[in-house]
């Protein structure tokens, strides 16, 4: 498979690179699971439903959606066809209409580097008691200037799509979310429509069953974070926001150690060891983001008219 070839502008998190749709041959997209892993964890993937989701797809262009990717919708929206449908309708208009998160997730580019050494990430290798997979994240440079809010967010996603491709369908997801050496300043470096359209799809169009946001290390100006924020989330997703204003400990109810790096008292490696190994995985994901992209493109927001 050839590269696609993607040069970067300018300031890092631009957004400006453009990557070459025409490398990609059109053929169904492949996943690092396959439906049968889905179906034995969630016999309720029956063909019928599967059938009621292709042809969505086939009506807006999407024909190279493999079901491997119809399944995690599926199981994400408990089996609910209406539910599902209406998940998917927001995941694709989202990453269509919201290039700064969604294109150009090519982890090679200049300003992902970056942020890869401003950010850490990490969806963490053991589970929590219920099964949830943990996604954590972190400043590792805790200067605001070098804060791209829109490039963070993207390796966010890339987090959650990479594990997602591996594993497939999961019983829960888990945030946990590191404030320590945010600063006043971070507010300065975000913009309120990126944050808007970036809260949609987590409570709309993210194909995972989200169980729980843990905040650890919460800073004094928390009220102005939420006054930015609280607008936009609705009554299911504050229920899932946990504030957490002491000691580390504290999350130990939630996140027992045995899921926990040793930076937080946990059993597992330390975060920047983590965070190394998962940009790897990322990198080992190089083409499929460029392919999921190069499909997305053929999206059209209504059904393709019969012919």
């Amino acid at each position: 498979m050839n590269q696609a070839s993607s040069m970067l502008n300018d300031v890092p998190g631009d957004g400006k690179e453009e990557i070459d749709n025409h490398f990609f041959a059109t053929t169904l997209m492949k996943l690092g699971h396959t439906i049968e892993d889905s179906r034995k964890k969630y016999p309720e993937l029956t063909e019928e439903l599967l059938e009621k989701l292709k042809e969505w797809i086939q009506q807006r262009n999407l024909p190279n959606v493999p079901q491997e990717q119809l399944a995690i919708f599926a199981q994400s929206c408990y089996f609910q066809t209406d539910a599902t449908l209406r998940c998917m309708e927001t995941y694709y208009r989202i990453r269509t209409n919201s290039p700064e998160f969604f294109n150009n997730r090519d982890i090679k580019l200049e300003n992902l580097q970056f942020s890869l050494k401003v950010l850490e990430f990490v969806k963490l290798p053991v589970p929590d008691p219920n099964g949830y997979s943990i996604i954590f994240h972190r400043l590792a440079d805790t200067r605001a200037s070098k804060y791209f809010l829109n490039d963070a967010m993207k390796l966010m996603m890339m987090t959650v799509d990479g594990n997602l491709y591996n594993d497939g369908c999961s019983p829960g997801y888990v945030f946990l979310l590191d404030m320590a050496g945010v600063n006043i300043a971070h507010l300065t470096r975000i913009s309120i429509g990126s944050i808007r359209k970036f809260i949609e799809y987590v409570q709309e169009g993210m194909p995972v069953r989200l169980k729980a946001i843990h905040v650890i290390n919460v800073v004094g100006f928390m009220d102005k974070i939420l006054s930015i924020v609280k607008p936009f989330m609705n009554k299911e997703i504050l229920e899932l926001l946990h504030l957490h204003t002491g000691e580390v400990s504290e999350i130990y109810k939630h996140i027992p150690p045995k899921c926990l790096p040793k930076d937080y008292g946990g059993e597992l490696d330390c975060i920047e060891a983590l965070h190394e190994e998962h940009t790897r995985k990322l990198e080992q994901l190089r083409d499929y983001f460029l392919e999921e992209e190069t499909i997305r493109q053929n999206y059209n927001t209504s059904k393709t008219k019969e012919q």
